[in-house]
């Protein structure tokens, strides 16, 4: 019979890359800088994932540049790009090359940013993942409130593959839980790992989308046969990444079906679904 352990050796999702690890992909314009959380959390023998000395609830780190923040510049639009699980620093930044190059063949030319956070954990780490990916989102939100600040005219787009999409919806319940006014401008879920019935109206995250981003359009892959049952023997529950919502959505909330060409493709140039994310923005 499955069980955690397996999901964790048998899925596709969010798990090793399918080619080797090493450099960034070439891409048409790199992206800017990276926001970095890794080494703030590390496992206990027992118990969740707690901060290592020296972190805070809400810090977090930058390299290279961020526009809008480490210089004086106010861009129009500024997509951060969060990664999903298993992803070393390399593998990271190759995330954040592959999805700069996919908006850039797209005709996107506003700057881009990673956020790399701890979440190479072994195959059985699923829950501590989940947990770090959680409590990313103060940092995250963080993040955000200090980059609008500085740069008030700027709209941000958050976008998040498989489960990121945790990391988004808590940053937007970051904001809502301590009353902040914060909005982003729109949040893009790809192949999300969080649950269908948690982004209804009355599921945790549906205020939160309500009321702090502009639009969140969830790209879910009904086909996604590995992943759904995969994550179904993870979470005993659907992944709103093959399910879209369940139950009655947001107002501002919108389900876009897609077909990449695997679950690791979302974001990939020639092959996932960054064509239609890019139209939809407009």
């Amino acid at each position: 019979m499955p069980t955690r352990r397996t999901f964790l050796k048998t899925t596709a999702a969010c798990t090793a890359l399918p080619f080797a690890t090493g450099a960034a992909s070439a891409a048409p314009g790199s992206y800017s800088g990276v926001v970095v959380t890794r080494g703030h959390f590390g496992l206990q023998t027992f118990g969740d994932p707690e901060l290592i000395d020296g972190n805070t609830r809400t810090n977090y780190d930058t390299t290279g540049e961020i526009p809008g923040l480490t210089d004086d510049s106010s861009p129009d639009e500024l997509v951060v790009f969060v990664h999903g699980f298993q992803r070393t620093p390399a593998e990271a930044r190759r995330d954040f090359s592959d999805v700069t190059a996919a908006l850039r063949a797209n005709g996107y030319e506003q700057p881009v940013v990673g956020f790399s956070w701890d979440s190479d954990w072994g195959e059985d780490q699923w829950d501590d993942a989940r947990t770090i990916a959680d409590r990313n989102a103060d940092k995250l939100g963080t993040f955000i409130r200090d980059y609008t600040d500085a740069s008030p005219d700027t709209d941000v787009r958050l976008v998040g593959y498989c489960l990121a999409a945790k990391t988004l919806a808590e940053t937007l319940e970051f904001f809502y839980d301590r009353g902040y006014d914060t909005t982003v401008t729109s949040t893009a879920p790809l192949g999300g790992a969080i649950d269908d019935d948690e982004v209804a109206t009355d599921g945790e995250y549906g205020s939160p989308i309500a009321e702090h981003t502009g639009t969140f359009r969830n790209y879910y892959w009904p086909d996604d046969d590995d992943f759904e049952w995969d994550y179904r023997w993870a979470e005993f529950d659907t992944p709103v990444g093959t399910a879209g919502c369940e139950g009655t959505a947001p107002g501002n909330y919108e389900d876009i079906e897609v077909s990449p060409d695997n679950h690791d493709s979302y974001y990939r140039p020639d092959t996932g679904v960054m064509p239609t994310v890019v139209e939809q923005w407009g």
